[in-house]
């Protein structure tokens, strides 16, 4: 039977939001939020916390996680893991952005669940979009798949592009499925990741999933419910903080 672990890439040098991991929200840090909701997924081997920070690797301690310190100069989520794999358990690892306070326990329980059965590399949650706005919106990201539900390609643009129609009509000619950056990584494929050099469709969309798609491997999707808050500024922040208020069981 396969294992399983969570890594949590939880870098404290952001640009958008300096210190945004220890950031308090609800009375507590940000990535507090994740690693509680981490340790909480059943038939999970162990959580991991990566970081630039000694202070994040102390909080993550004290909660019941691994903390681990990488290289600052890591470039995304996937590279931190890749870096650290060989102080990580798992034939598979799921990773989960230390930025998105509320992300779903149980979705990842069923991404879990789901993972014997798929017939790819990785796995990932889509969901689908139902406003125009955010079709057109380049910080949500879009993804088309094939029959089997593997995703083709990822974009911060329209896609699919509904030819002889008006944007405003692209919703009822086509369905559109937004990206949620969470992903389940077969160990080997990590152990990979750090030997392929970056493509230039990953450096043109700024989408460090589609080095994947490049390289020939595939990513089977879940569908979900749709994307949690991540915080990746000030007014994400005041936004999660309202959010709490109207959900108090959170």
């Amino acid at each position: 039977m396969a294992s399983y672990s969570i890594a949590i890439p939880a870098r404290l040098a952001s640009t958008r939001l300096p210190g945004k991991m220890l950031a308090l929200l609800g009375g507590k840090p940000v990535v507090q939020w994740v690693i509680e909701r981490a340790l909480k997924v059943r038939n999970c081997q162990a959580v991991y916390v990566l970081t630039d920070s000694e202070s994040v690797v102390q909080l993550a301690q004290s909660l019941g996680a691994t903390g681990l310190m990488t290289d600052p100069n890591c470039r995304c989520g996937t590279e931190r893991i890749a870096s650290a794999l060989d102080r990580i358990k798992g034939d598979w690892v799921i990773n989960v952005q230390g930025d998105e306070p509320f992300a779903d326990t149980q979705f990842l329980e069923q991404m879990i669940d789901h993972i014997p059965s798929i017939d790819a590399d990785l796995l990932t949650p889509v969901y689908r979009l139902s406003a125009l706005d955010d079709i057109q919106n380049p910080n949500i990201v879009k993804v088309v798949c094939d029959a089997k539900q593997c995703a083709l390609y990822f974009s911060r643009s329209p896609i699919p592009y509904v030819r002889d129609a008006d944007p405003s009509q692209w919703l009822t000619r086509s369905t559109f499925w937004g990206h949620c950056g969470v992903y389940a990584y077969r160990r080997d494929v990590l152990q990979a990741y750090t030997h392929l050099a970056p493509h230039p469709l990953e450096q043109a969309e700024s989408l460090e999933q589609l080095r994947f798609i490049a390289n020939g491997y595939r990513i089977a999707t879940l569908e979900t419910k749709g994307r949690s808050i991540a915080i990746d500024t000030a007014a994400d922040l005041a936004l999660a903080e309202r959010w709490i208020q109207t959900h108090p069981m959170v």
